[in-house]
């Protein structure tokens, strides 16, 4: 019995660092994809607007035809395990074919410069590899299989083990009497070693200098509600566009949409390439390259930054290329400070805007404004600057909330029906 027990915690800790293991090479395989692709964007320029169309065409035909389960963004799928009555409707949602799927068709979309985020998918599939060791186990503790690896999997994805264990408690486990034990908390922390122990102790989006970080009381409280506000208010849009495009059944486009999936993607796509095109490649991707340069202050976004990241993010998201929002939404977070630092330039760092827009947008999407500034927190090493960043999370999801709830609950509702 005793043996068996060590078994089965060996097992459990070898799938976690899996789980740690496949978040590198995922992540080294997008970015790969994506270099590759710039070095393609001057050599095409024009035939842009022909490959990135087909490209996206393309990979609808794939999910489509014969990855069905790559659907999505992966985040929905672990927020609706709580919800799910069923083991047949987990085993539909998580199992080890997943694993392949989703790299092949979120790497694929990098290669055509869809701008859509590997970190969402990272944690469909770590909930994925976590809950393959427990097919003889009920459906409550297959629930909870799955949400450690689902924390698991964010933690490797953004190198941020805390970030995953505030995820879990905020978004998976608040519905769920079972807390997070000294177990479930390492499985997170290994999976997030290995990510330290391949690529290094690095935050995901690079350092902001700290002398950048200290700020005066009355400057920064009216930044963080004009910015809270506006990420409130565009958060809110960008999820009832994503509702209407590609969840809403009364949605006259989402039904073209359903009948001509790839004539909508061949659109899409021509689209995206357009505004590739017209922004001069900033569109493509999903910023992560861009805002890593901004927040060092080697170079400066934009002002129209912001709208080419969500329109570019919108038209990849409707047209069934998979993939997800979170880097995407600290982009687009990191545009809104762009922007809002040309109409209201204080007497303070740009990165000050930055790190606000980048933690409200988030906050505001996803409604989870804990997990929001622990991520900002660890991907930029912005201790110093706590204070502001949780008042303007705080502003964005009240704003969000008031208009209504995240785009995850009707993508939530959209996985159960």
């Amino acid at each position: 019995m005793k043996f068996s027990k060590f078994n089965f915690y060996l097992k459990f800790l070898l799938f976690a660092l899996f789980i740690g293991l496949y978040s590198v090479i995922f992540a080294k395989s997008v970015d790969a994809a994506f270099n590759v692709f710039l070095l393609l964007v001057p050599k095409l320029h024009y035939w842009l607007l022909i490959f990135v169309p087909f490209g996206f065409c393309l990979i609808t035909y794939l999910v489509k035809r014969y990855f069905p389960e790559a659907e999505g963004s992966g985040i929905p799928q672990a927020l609706a395990i709580d919800s799910v009555k069923d083991v047949k409707k987990l085993n539909s949602m998580f199992y080890p074919r997943l694993i392949v799927s989703k790299f092949l068709v979120i790497v694929a979309g990098t290669f055509f410069g869809a701008t859509i985020g590997r970190e969402g998918p990272t944690i469909q599939v770590g909930a994925s590899i976590l809950s393959s060791i427990g097919n003889k186990f009920s459906l409550q503790e297959r629930k909870l299989l799955l949400q450690i690896g689902a924390a698991a999997g964010l933690s490797a994805a953004f190198n941020t083990p805390l970030g995953g264990i505030v995820f879990a408690m905020e978004e998976l486990f608040k519905n769920n009497r079972l807390k997070l034990s000294l177990a479930k908390i390492t499985v997170i922390v290994a999976s997030g070693m290995i990510s330290v122990a391949i690529i290094g102790n690095n935050s995901y989006f690079g350092r902001v200098e700290r002398d950048l970080l200290f700020y005066s009381l009355w400057k920064i409280i009216p930044l963080t509600v004009i910015i809270g506000i506006l990420s409130g208010l565009l958060a809110y849009g960008f999820s009832k566009t994503v509702y209407y495009t590609t969840i809403d059944k009364q949605s006259r486009y989402n039904q073209w949409r359903g009948k001509y999936p790839l004539t909508n993607s061949l659109m899409c796509g021509f689209l995206a390439a357009a505004i590739g095109l017209l922004s001069h490649g900033l569109s493509f991707g999903n910023g992560y390259h861009e805002s890593i340069l901004a927040l060092s202050g080697k170079e400066q976004l934009p002002d129209l930054y912001f709208l080419y990241k969500v329109v570019s993010s919108l038209l990849s998201t409707s047209s069934g290329v998979p993939g997800g929002y979170f880097a995407t939404s600290l982009s687009i977070g990191n545009g809104i400070g762009s922007l809002v630092h040309a109409l209201i330039p204080l007497d303070i760092p740009i990165q000050q805007y930055y790190l606000l827009g980048m933690v409200a947008f988030l906050a505001a999407l996803t409604q989870a404004p804990i997990t929001a500034v622990t991520m900002v927190l660890q991907i930029t090493f912005s201790q110093v600057f706590i204070l502001p960043l949780l008042l303007t999370a705080l502003i964005a999801t009240y704003i969000a909330n008031y208009f209504d709830e995240s785009i995850y609950h009707y993508q939530i509702k959209k996985f159960l029906d």
